[in-house]
């Protein structure tokens, strides 16, 4: 997760595209495994959201580690020639003083309670899984395979959109068909099934992202 979105609060995205080159966020130079992760119960928590990001929508995401990130930045995907790259965790998030699963979770739920982010039954995983979503798919991704998805996600954001009876989304899911498909995924793993989780899981195994 990126920037809060015009705040310093907890819980806020980042406008616009999730890409750190969009935001002028260069790939850390300290970058870490995951093992990296001192507290045990912070690092279980993030390879299960991996493993369970993999097991539901059946892609990959090989690169994930953790690294310094500006202030107010969760994490970052990025892509480089049309192609996904790696996904950076906050280092500061996840492997700060202190850090509990409490302490990653309350990003999450921050943004649950003001509205902003789509509601899940797993805070702590919201960052990483919102993450490997962008992983999955966004506009940066060049690819045959990647466009002719996102032929499909654009109608099925434009649909939704008009959908005036939808519920249980936050208002980032507006921002652009980037984000909305990256909480779409979050939601379809973490929350709520709905027609939209259900037609973005089938788009994901349909055009084997």
């Amino acid at each position: 997760m990126g920037r809060n979105s015009g705040s310093n609060r907890k819980g806020g995205l980042p406008d616009g595209d999730f890409d750190g080159g969009d935001k002028g966020i260069k790939v850390p130079k300290d970058l870490a495994g995951l093992v990296t992760i001192q507290n045990p119960q912070v690092y279980k928590s993030v390879k299960q959201a991996i493993s369970r990001f993999h097991s539901v929508l059946g892609v990959r995401q090989k690169e994930v580690k953790i690294g310094t990130l500006p202030s107010g930045v969760g994490g970052v995907h990025f892509t480089e020639n049309g192609q996904s790259k790696l996904v950076v965790l906050s280092k500061k998030v996840f492997n700060g003083k202190g850090t509990t699963t409490g302490s990653v979770a309350g990003w999450a739920q921050g943004g649950y309670k003001s509205g902003h982010l789509t509601q899940t039954n797993k805070a702590v995983a919201h960052i990483p899984t919102h993450e490997l979503a962008h992983a999955t798919w966004n506009l940066h991704m060049t690819s045959p395979k990647h466009k002719a998805a996102g032929r499909e996600i654009e109608k099925l954001y434009n649909g939704w959109i008009r959908d005036k009876k939808k519920s249980g989304y936050g208002k980032y899911a507006s921002s652009n068909v980037s984000e909305f498909f990256a909480e779409v995924c979050t939601k379809a793993i973490h929350g709520k099934s709905d027609k939209y989780t259900t037609a973005v899981k089938k788009i994901i195994r349909k055009h084997q992202l």
